[in-house]
């Protein structure tokens, strides 16, 4: 971590916070992007040896940002601020923090790790304790679903809709969700997926930090989109 106990005079003097929100980011993606499964690339898969290491340097990174931190029964990763006597619907920040095999380092962990800085800087500047709304950022165990062929898992059980069927899934060796699940201490039951999902009551809104996987922001010279449409895909065996 960029050391801040020098005084908040020095850091973010030019109002950017560039230690943080620049520096330290940067650090932090570069250390995400080593931990892998493979030998001289990335690939990070759900429930892999390689995951629950970076669960590990993801929770460290909440909790240096002033989150209380948990791991959900999918494997998720939740980092979040709770004001008190708050009644107001959750901010929720994330993305995922699992990968294709040979990925970029850039994919999934920027929008993990943008939140957590962000919120980092409002707690070193003290402005994390006014904040009214809870807000949230998750790491989802599974966006892309290399290893059982079954994508978002991680946001499709806190949505509330990944079907119970989901737990007979298996991967190329055999085994399922629901013994991957087990094998690593989850529940891996219907009743624990009920446990994930979240009231659509309680979240405010979703917002997620993504490169962009095209050539038109950086063709253009523009450094951030805003998002208006997306790709859909649907899938069919015949």
């Amino acid at each position: 971590s960029i050391p801040v106990s020098d005084g908040l005079e020095q850091l973010g003097a030019d109002g950017l916070y560039r230690e943080i929100l620049r520096d330290e980011t940067v650090l932090r993606l570069k250390e995400l992007g080593k931990i892998s499964d493979g030998e001289g690339f990335l690939e990070r898969t759900f429930l892999s040896p390689a995951s629950f290491r970076a669960t590990d340097v993801i929770i460290s990174w909440m909790k240096d940002a002033g989150l209380t931190t948990w791991v959900d029964q999918m494997g998720n990763i939740h980092g979040r601020f709770e004001p008190s006597n708050s009644t107001d619907k959750a901010l929720l920040i994330g993305s995922h923090m699992d990968t294709v095999i040979d990925a970029g380092m850039y994919d999934g962990a920027l929008g993990i790790i943008c939140a957590i800085s962000a919120l980092k800087v409002l707690r070193v500047t003290g402005k994390l304790q006014r904040l009214t709304r809870p807000v949230e950022v998750i790491a989802f165990s599974d966006e892309e679903g290399v290893r059982f062929q079954t994508t978002f898992l991680g946001s499709a059980a806190v949505a509330g809709i990944l079907p119970e069927s989901i737990l007979q899934v298996s991967d190329k060796s055999g085994t399922t969700v629901q013994e991957a699940l087990r094998l690593n201490s989850f529940e891996a039951s219907a009743a624990a997926l009920g446990q994930v999902k979240y009231s659509p009551e309680s979240v405010g809104s979703y917002v997620e930090v993504h490169l962009e996987q095209g050539p038109v922001l950086e063709a253009l010279r523009y450094p951030l989109g805003v998002v208006k449409g997306i790709a859909g895909q649907t899938r069919l065996k015949v």
